[in-house]
């Protein structure tokens, strides 16, 4: 589930709280002064226009961000952590992890779905270079894993495990009678009840 920054207003006190994304309230109390948190929307870099031009967004939030690099020397696909703070840029050539050259090309993450599909691509969960839908599908056969395509229904899943969790509670809540009331567990509840238990 996602992870959404409330600020306060009384007390300027910032917390993460995670809901669902179609359940993310606009406003919760204040666990340290009980004031009112709103919603805040943190950034570091938005593209403002169709002509290219970016505008910066300062905030006191998270400036580090994790991107994917090609060297141009030795072809080595590495990841490299950029600072904003420290005037970094996710553009500048960065030192290949194995030969050491700064001399690197930027790879954009891609959505992989079924409206833009670029192959080949370094899937982190799978940890393979995958070259095509089939080459995906197989390695995940592999594996015993389930491809979750682009038209995933995440509320119809949350549905799902709403539905295994309600059952799972019902039959604790059996158990729990029959072991409070159930003949076959009297000696038990004897033992439990002399603290024998």
């Amino acid at each position: 589930m996602p992870l959404y920054s409330y600020l306060c207003e009384s007390c300027g006190s910032e917390k993460d709280h995670i809901y669902r994304y179609n359940n993310r309230p606009d406003t919760v109390e204040c666990a340290d002064c009980d004031g009112t948190s709103k919603y805040v929307i943190r950034m570091s870099k938005a593209q403002s226009n169709d002509a290219g031009d970016y505008t910066e967004y300062k905030t006191d939030g998270p400036t580090l961000s994790m991107h994917q690099y090609k060297c141009n020397a030795c072809s080595t696909v590495f990841e490299s952590l950029i600072d904003t703070r420290e005037s970094q840029h996710h553009d500048d050539d960065q030192e290949c992890t194995s030969c050491g050259v700064k001399d690197s090309r930027w790879i954009p993450s891609v959505r992989i779905d079924r409206w833009s599909e670029m192959f080949p691509y370094y899937d982190r969960g799978l940890g393979v270079m995958l070259e095509s839908k089939a080459h995906r599908r197989e390695i995940c056969k592999q594996r015993g894993l389930t491809p979750v395509d682009g038209d995933w229904d995440i509320d119809r899943e949350y549905r799902k495990m709403d539905d295994i969790n309600e059952k799972e509670d019902l039959e604790y809540a059996d158990y729990c009678d029959k072991f409070d009331n159930s003949p076959e567990f009297r000696e038990v509840r004897k033992l439990r009840d002399q603290g024998r238990l």
